[in-house]
């Protein structure tokens, strides 16, 4: 399995920013952005992606407060975002995470830097 957040980021293998944490959910800056502000919301236990979410009522409301949250630095510091969450094929991680991002595009959806 490839899941650089339950492999990486939730033991501290890799160090990031967090913003917000709970013990359901963290979210954190992006490790290699790819647009010019980039968060990512995860939850730490293992769920593949949103069609297999468990919905319980505490993950909905840390999940929820997060966007929030992350959103409303995002419209007080740049008047607004983007939220946006990947699903089977389209998943580099197969576990389930939100972005929040604004600003350029840095990098292609395949991961190669856009040349500015």
């Amino acid at each position: 399995m490839n899941d650089f957040y339950c492999e990486q980021v939730i033991p501290g293998k890799v160090k990031v920013e967090i913003i917000f944490e709970t013990d359901e959910v963290m979210a954190f800056y992006h490790t290699d952005p790819f647009w010019e502000k980039h968060v990512v919301i995860i939850s730490k236990a293992h769920i593949d992606s949103l069609s297999s979410y468990p919905n319980t009522a505490k993950l909905n409301f840390d999940f929820f407060e997060a966007i929030r949250l992350v959103t409303k630095m995002f419209e007080e510091n740049y008047g607004g975002c983007r939220i946006s969450s990947n699903i089977g094929s389209y998943q580099s991680s197969k576990h389930l995470h939100w972005y929040v991002h604004y600003g350029a595009r840095l990098r292609a959806e395949n991961g190669e830097r856009i040349k500015m």
